[in-house]
C-alpha cells in the first residue's frame, strides 16, 4: 500500500471515529439504562439436564406420572413432634401464601405423617411409626421437620418462595427466620443465585479496578490507562446492556461474562497502545488510526479465534453453557468494533502529547539490526536479541520438554473427573454447608434416588402382588447401612403378612382386597403411577449429599440392593432416576462436553491459523503452543487428584482463543519480518521486542482482573477464576518459550509466510 493511500485511510478513519464518539455518547444513556435493569436468576433445574440423554427422559417421565421431587426441608433446633411451632409455622406458611399468588402446592409437617401411621386404619404403635420414618421424616434424635412443595410458580421462583418461608418463620412467637435450618432443591437453587448476585455486586468492580491499576503500570501512563479503561468499560457496560435487552438473566455462569469482556477488551486496547508506541517512531499525525491499521490484521483474527472459541460452547448438552457461549461471543465481537472505532480518536485525544519526545528525539535513530532507512520500525531492544540467541541455542531441548508436557498433560486428561455435587458448590463453611450438616445430622440424608418399580400391565399382577415386591424391595433398602430413610406406598399401609398360618392366610384375602381399594389412594399420593403399559410404584432411598461418594456411586449403592431381587424372577424392571442420578448424568456430560468444545475449538480455529500460516504444516504447528495451557492444567488436575466442575467446560474453549490472540501478534510480526529479508533469528528477536512486552502486560491485567473471583462464594466461580489464572499464565509459556523455539527448529522453515 502507498504512502498516499496509508494517509487516506488514517484520515478516513480519524473521521469515523469522531462520528461514532459522538453516536456512542448520544447512545451512552440508553445502555446505561439497559445495563441497570438485569436480572439475576438461574435456570430451572431442568435447564442444567443434558439434552437427549436417556436419564433426563426418565426423569422427565417420572415428573409428569409422580410430580416434582423438589421439596424444601424446614427444621430448627430442638423441634420435636411436639413442639406446637410447628404446626405454627405450617398455618403461617399457607396464610401468606393465600394473600398472593400461590407458590405452595403441598405441604406436611412430620406431625402430620407421624399422625396418619398411628390413627385408624393403620393404627401404628408409636415406635412401629417412628421406624418407619426415620431417616426421612423423623430423626433418630426425634427431630422433626417440615416438607413444603412448590407449584411451577414457586419453584421458579426461588427467592419469592424462600422469602414466604422466611416471613412466616418472624410471625411464629419463639421461632424468626434466623433459627431455620433450610435444605432441598429449592433452597439449592436459591443459594446459588444468592452468590451469583453477590458477586456482580462486589466482585465485579474490583476486577475491573485491578485490570485498570495493571494497565496504568504497564503502560506506565495514566492517560494511556484511562483510554484502555474508557474503552473496556464500554465494551463491559453494553455486553450487560446485551443480556438485559434480549431477556437474559446473570446466572452463576453467566456472572463472569463482564469481567470477560472486559479483560479481553482491554487487553486488546493495550496491544493497541503498543502499536501506537511504534507508529509514533515515524509518523505525527493520526496516530492512533495508524494503530488500528497497523495491528487490525491480528487482533481482528484474534477476536475471531476467541469468538470460535466461544462459540465451540454451542456444542454443549447444558443450556447454560450454550448460552454463555453465545452471549461471549456477540459481546466480544461487539466491544471489538467499539475498541477498533474509538481508539483512533479517543488515544489521539489523550496520550498524543506523550510521544512528542519521541517524535521529536529518538525516532529517527537508526536501529544496527534494520536494513535500511525504508525500514521505519522500531529499534530492537538488546534483551531481545540476547533471548533470540538463547532460544536458538536451545530450541531443541525446548521442544523435547514441551512435547514431553504435552504428552503426559494429555495422559492425565483421561482420567479427569468432574462433579456436580451441590456440597461442592460452597466453601464448607457457608451458612448452605452448614445447613445441610445439620439437616443430615439430626434429621437424615437429603439427597433422593428414585427407584420405579415397574411391572408390565400385560403380567396381569394383582396390585397386592405388586405390593409384595415393593415392600420386599423397602425394607432389604432400609436394611443397608449406607442407605438412609426408605419411603413407599409399603411405609403407609398394614404390614404384609408373611407366615403360613391359617391366620396369615385370611390377613393376605383382606389385605388383597384392601390394597385393591386404596389403590386409587396411592396414585393420588404419588406413590403409585399408571400408564397404557405399565404400573409404576415410587420408592424414595435417601443418600448422604454430604458423602464424598459421587451421585453415580450413590445410586449405584441403590442398585446393588435392588438388582439382585429384581433378578430372581424377572417379575418387574427398576429405573433409577430422580435428581441424584440426573445430576451424575450431568457430570458424565460435563467430561463429554469439554471434550466436544475443546475439540470443535481446535477444529474452527486450526483453519484460521492455517490460512495465516499459508500452509497446512505450519498452521498445525503454531497450534502446538495453544494446547498447551489446556492440556497442561486439565493434565495437571487430574494427575492431582482435582474434580472440574461447570465451570471448567467454559475454560476450555475460551482459553484457548484468548491464547490464540497473543500467538497472531507475534506470528503476524514474525512474518512481516521476514518479509523484508530478516533471518529467522532476526525476526524472533524483533517480534519479542515489538510483541514480547504487551503479551506479558495482557497476561498480568487478564490474570490481575480475574483475582478478585477468588474470593467468590460459589466455588464454581472461583474455580473459573483459577483456571483462567492457570491458562493465561501458562500461555505465555507456550508463546514466548515453545513457539519461538518450534520457530527457530526444521519445523519452522514451514512458517515462513507472505502476506
Amino acid at each position: 500500500m502507498s504512502t498516499s493511500e496509508q494517509v487516506s485511510r488514517a484520515k478516513q478513519l480519524d473521521r469515523t471515529s469522531f462520528w461514532f464518539l459522538v453516536l456512542l455518547a448520544l447512545l451512552m444513556p440508553l445502555i446505561l439504562w439497559a445495563a441497570s435493569h438485569i436480572k439475576i436468576g438461574s435456570a430451572s433445574a431442568h435447564a442444567w439436564l443434558p439434552e437427549g440423554r436417556v436419564e433426563r427422559a426418565r426423569y422427565e417421565w417420572f415428573i409428569d406420572h409422580f410430580g416434582s421431587d423438589q421439596y424444601l426441608i424446614a427444621s430448627w433446633e430442638n423441634l420435636t413432634l411436639s413442639d406446637p411451632r410447628l404446626g405454627s409455622l405450617a398455618q403461617s406458611i399457607q396464610d401468606l401464601d393465600s394473600r398472593t399468588e400461590p407458590l405452595v402446592e403441598s405441604l406436611q409437617t412430620s406431625e402430620e405423617i407421624f399422625n396418619g401411621l398411628v390413627a385408624p386404619p393403620l393404627s401404628l404403635t408409636p415406635l412401629a411409626a417412628r421406624a418407619r420414618l426415620e431417616g426421612s421424616v423423623i430423626g433418630k434424635d426425634g427431630t422433626a421437620a417440615i416438607f413444603i412443595r412448590f407449584n411451577p410458580l414457586g419453584i421458579a421462583s426461588q427467592k419469592d418462595s424462600i422469602e414466604l418461608v422466611r416471613a412466616a418463620a418472624d410471625r411464629v412467637e419463639g421461632l424468626g427466620r434466623s433459627q431455620l435450618q433450610l435444605v432441598g432443591s429449592i433452597y439449592e437453587a436459591y443459594a446459588v443465585d444468592e452468590a451469583a448476585e453477590k458477586s456482580l455486586k462486589r466482585l465485579v468492580i474490583p476486577s475491573s479496578i485491578m485490570g485498570v491499576v495493571l494497565a496504568w503500570l504497564c503502560l506506565k501512563s495514566v492517560r494511556g490507562a484511562m483510554t484502555v479503561l474508557l474503552i473496556a468499560g464500554v465494551g463491559q457496560l453494553i455486553s450487560v446492556a446485551l443480556v438485559a435487552s434480549t431477556g437474559g438473566q446473570f446466572s452463576a455462569v453467566l456472572i463472569v461474562l463482564p469481567t470477560l469482556v472486559f479483560m479481553l477488551t482491554l487487553s486488546a486496547a493495550v496491544h493497541f497502545m503498543n502499536y501506537y508506541g511504534d507508529v509514533a517512531y515515524s509518523h505525527r499525525d493520526h496516530l492512533g488510526a495508524r494503530a488500528i491499521l497497523l495491528g487490525l490484521k491480528p487482533s481482528a483474527l484474534a477476536t475471531l479465534t476467541t469468538s470460535l472459541g466461544m462459540i465451540a460452547l454451542a456444542t454443549s448438552q447444558l443450556a447454560p453453557v450454550r448460552t454463555f457461549g453465545l452471549y461471549s461471543a456477540c459481546c466480544l465481537c461487539i466491544a471489538t468494533i467499539v475498541l477498533f472505532l474509538a481508539f483512533p480518536k479517543l488515544s489521539d485525544w489523550l496520550c498524543k502529547s506523550r510521544y512528542r519526545a519521541i517524535q521529536s528525539g529518538d525516532s529517527q535513530m537508526d536501529s544496527p539490526d534494520r536494513l535500511g532507512a525504508q525500514d521505519s520500525s522500531p529499534p530492537v531492544s538488546a534483551w531481545a536479541r540476547d533471548y533470540a540467541a538463547w532460544v536458538k541455542s536451545h530450541h531443541r531441548v525446548i521442544c523435547v520438554l514441551g512435547f514431553t508436557l504435552l504428552a503426559v498433560s494429555f495422559y492425565g486428561l483421561w482420567h479427569l473427573k468432574s462433579s456436580t455435587k451441590f456440597d461442592d458448590m460452597f466453601p464448607e463453611q457457608s451458612e448452605t454447608r452448614q445447613s445441610m450438616a445439620w439437616i443430615e445430622e439430626h434429621l437424615g440424608p437429603i439427597a433422593s434416588v428414585e427407584v420405579l418399580v415397574r411391572f408390565p400391565r400385560s403380567h396381569s399382577l394383582e396390585p397386592y402382588d405388586q405390593l409384595v415386591w415393593v415392600d420386599r424391595l423397602t425394607q432389604e433398602l432400609k436394611a443397608n447401612p449406607e442407605i438412609g430413610g426408605v419411603t413407599s406406598a409399603a411405609t403407609f399401609l398394614p404390614k404384609l403378612p408373611t407366615g403360613g398360618r391359617i391366620r396369615d392366610v385370611s390377613r393376605r384375602a383382606v389385605m388383597r382386597t384392601e390394597v385393591g381399594k386404596q389403590f386409587d389412594q396411592l396414585i393420588d399420593r404419588n406413590l403409585v403411577a399408571q400408564d397404557a403399559e405399565t404400573t409404576a410404584w415410587r420408592i424414595t432411598a435417601k443418600v448422604s449429599a454430604l458423602s464424598k461418594l459421587d451421585y453415580g456411586q450413590l445410586t449405584e449403592r441403590v442398585r446393588q440392593v435392588v438388582e439382585p431381587i429384581r433378578g430372581e424372577q424377572q417379575a418387574f424392571d427398576a429405573i433409577y432416576t430422580g435428581l441424584s442420578p440426573v445430576m451424575h448424568d450431568t457430570q458424565l456430560a460435563l467430561l463429554d462436553d469439554l471434550g466436544s468444545s475443546f475439540s470443535t475449538a481446535f477444529l474452527l480455529i486450526t483453519p484460521v491459523m492455517m490460512l495465516i500460516a499459508r500452509g497446512v504444516r505450519a498452521g498445525l504447528l503454531i497450534m502446538v503452543p495453544n494446547i498447551l495451557p489446556e492440556t497442561l492444567v486439565f493434565g495437571m488436575m487430574a494427575w492431582f487428584g482435582y474434580s472440574i466442575d461447570i465451570a471448567g467446560i467454559l475454560t476450555a474453549s475460551v482459553a484457548m482463543g484468548i491464547a490464540v490472540n497473543d500467538t497472531l501478534h507475534f506470528v503476524n510480526w514474525y512474518s512481516h519480518r521476514l518479509e523484508v529479508g530478516d533471518t529467522r533469528e532476526q525476526a524472533i528477536a524483533d517480534s519479542f521486542s515489538n510483541c514480547g512486552r504487551a503479551m506479558v502486560h495482557t497476561m498480568l491485567i487478564s490474570c490481575c482482573s480475574m483475582l478478585p473471583f477468588l474470593f467468590a462464594e460459589f466455588n464454581p466461580t472461583r474455580q473459573f477464576a483459577t483456571l483462567m489464572i492457570a491458562m493465561m499464565s501458562s500461555s505465555i509459556l507456550g508463546d514466548l518459550v515453545l513457539l519461538p523455539a518450534l520457530l527457530m527448529s526444521p519445523l519452522g522453515r514451514t512458517a515462513r509466510t507472505r502476506d
